[in-house]
C-alpha cells in the first residue's frame, strides 16, 4: 500500500475514534447509547475495515466485536452494561492506536463473552 493510503487511513481512523469519543461523552447511560447505537455502529464500522489494512490488527478486531454488539443493540434494543463497556472500549481503542498495549484480544473476547455471554458466539 502506499504510503499516502497508509497516512489518509491512519487519520481516518483518528477522526473516527475522534467520534466515538464525542458521542460517547453526550451519553450517560445504556439508554442514550442505544439512541445513538447507529452512529457508533457505523463509527466502528469503518475502523473495523481500515485498521487491519494499516497493521492495527487488534484494533480491528476490537472494532469487529464491538460492531457486532452495537449491531445487536440495534436489532434487539438497549443492552445492560453497554455504555460502560463501550465507553471503556473506545478509551482502550484510542490507546492502542498511540502505541499503548492495553491487553491482549484473547482477554478482550473472554471479558466481551464474560459480559454479554448471550450476545456474541466467540
Amino acid at each position: 500500500m502506499s504510503d499516502e493510503f497508509l497516512r489518509v487511513a491512519k487519520q481516518e481512523i483518528q477522526s473516527e475514534i475522534s467520534s466515538l469519543e464525542q458521542i460517547i461523552s453526550r451519553c450517560n447511560n445504556d439508554e442514550h447509547l442505544f439512541e445513538n447505537s447507529q452512529i457508533i455502529e457505523e463509527c466502528l464500522h469503518k475502523i473495523k475495515g481500515l485498521a487491519p489494512m494499516i497493521g492495527q490488527e487488534k484494533i480491528g478486531e476490537i472494532a469487529k466485536i464491538s460492531d457486532s454488539i452495537l449491531k445487536y443493540i440495534i436489532s434487539e434494543g438497549v443492552l445492560s452494561g453497554s455504555y460502560s463497556f463501550m465507553s471503556k472500549t473506545i478509551g482502550d481503542m484510542k490507546r492502542i492506536f498511540h502505541g499503548l498495549n492495553v491487553y491482549d484480544i484473547s482477554d478482550f473476547k473472554k471479558l466481551v463473552h464474560d459480559r454479554f455471554p448471550t450476545v456474541l458466539d466467540l
